[in-house]
């Protein structure tokens, strides 16, 4: 109990930007240790349908950095979703359409080009840079591993598989702002205003 009050009050004698950078890197490993803990040891079926492990780690910390707040996550659900329809949606068609088998360094590089310059191209309403990121990202590998395992590549289930991983990321991170407490937005501009009226008194 007393080793829990010195901990307290030393994080509590923190400089405020040093105890958010405290927080966010606890929660950052808390999310890429969610991930971990559930491509591991969960059951047979999710290992399975997560296929992209490590595209779920940069889907997590493309979202929870720059001290993120609750409803930064959630919003990263929304644009993880929309990255996922903007790019697995085309990908699934043309995977199909051409079938992987017939997919050559040539081709990939080609639809790669494409697929990254339509998610790029500034439209009235700009994409977000999250969205773009996970968008950019989902493509590369859907087409590279397409090209790479030829034949074998399903082209319905090797989109959904990348579509899981982004999904595991995304619910990491929403977990990790909610434990052991939900970081707020609210929260973290009373605690700024507490340490600014502290500052000036």
């Amino acid at each position: 109990n007393q080793m829990i009050n010195k901990l307290k009050a030393l994080i509590m004698n923190m400089p405020p930007l040093w105890r958010e950078c405290l927080s966010s890197a606890f929660r950052t490993a808390l999310a890429c240790t969610i991930v971990g803990c559930v491509t591991l040891y969960g059951p047979s079926s999710i290992c399975t349908l997560v296929a992209f492990p490590a595209f779920s780690y940069v889907t997590a910390i493309l979202i929870i950095i720059n001290d993120a707040a609750l409803g930064d996550a959630l919003r990263g659900c929304w644009l993880a979703l929309y990255a996922t329809f903007q790019s697995m949606g085309p990908a699934m068609l043309s995977l199909w359409a051409v079938g992987p088998g017939r997919f050559s360094k040539a081709t990939s590089a080609a639809a790669v080009a494409l697929a990254a310059f339509v998610v790029v191209l500034p439209w009235p309403q700009s994409t977000h840079l999250i969205a773009k990121r996970v968008s950019l990202g989902q493509i590369v590998l859907v087409y590279v591993v397409a090209y790479a395992n030829g034949v074998h590549t399903d082209p319905i289930m090797h989109p959904i598989s990348l579509a899981a991983s982004t999904a595991l990321g995304v619910l990491a991170c929403v977990v990790a702002l909610l434990l052991p407490y939900p970081r707020l937005a609210s929260s973290q501009v009373i605690m700024s205003l507490v340490h600014l009226h502290a500052m000036l008194t």
